[in-house]
């Protein structure tokens, strides 16, 4: 099952088009929009099995590279679509402001970020992955959208995921931005 998120917007994406799929974890989201006929490259920081265990005719669909944020080679005007699925939370402010330059150059004019995150913490928050975590507003993060996008929408997210329902008074969000900008 695809996050609700994509769910939500999947039917402003046509079969062929392609999709950038940042911090990618299980791959459900690659994995959906693939089986949808959408060209997906995606992206996250730890081998991820699931890319090697793929049917034939999903593996011509779905590029995955194990790498960062910061070595990821963006395509300019590539993408119809970017996810990035509970990732900022993880990110330092200079890195989330590389990211968000980068999604507006890599996005086609007619594109559109799909982004979730938590206010604090995620799935990486246990005792046995040591990664930091960062707090961010909502009025940070939809101000620095809006900057480059025309249009952006907020809404509450889910509380829980596949794999580990939040704690600790958690807020989620999920944000649709279209028709970019250039990064000021």
């Amino acid at each position: 099952m695809p996050s609700i998120l994509v769910s939500k917007y999947q039917d402003k994406l046509r079969a062929n088009d392609y999709v950038l799929d940042v911090g990618c974890g299980n791959g459900r989201n690659s994995i959906y929009l693939a089986e949808q006929g959408m060209n997906v490259d995606c992206f996250d920081v730890i081998d991820l099995q699931w890319t090697k265990s793929l049917p034939e005719e999903l593996k011509k669909k779905i590029h995955f590279r194990k790498t960062n944020i910061l070595e990821y080679s963006y395509t300019p005007s590539q993408y119809q679509a970017i996810i990035v699925a509970r990732v900022i939370q993880y990110l330092d402010s200079q890195e989330l402001h590389f990211l968000i330059n980068k999604i507006t150059e890599s996005l086609k004019p007619t594109g559109f970020l799909l982004l979730s995150y938590n206010t604090k913490g995620g799935i990486f928050n246990r005792k046995e992955i040591d990664v930091p975590t960062y707090s961010y507003e909502i009025k940070y993060i939809e101000t620095l959208l809006k900057k480059v996008f025309k249009n952006v929408k907020v809404s509450e997210g889910s509380k829980k995921s596949q794999h580990v329902n939040y704690t600790d008074n958690i807020i989620a969000f999920d944000i649709f931005a279209s028709d970019p900008q250039c990064w000021t």
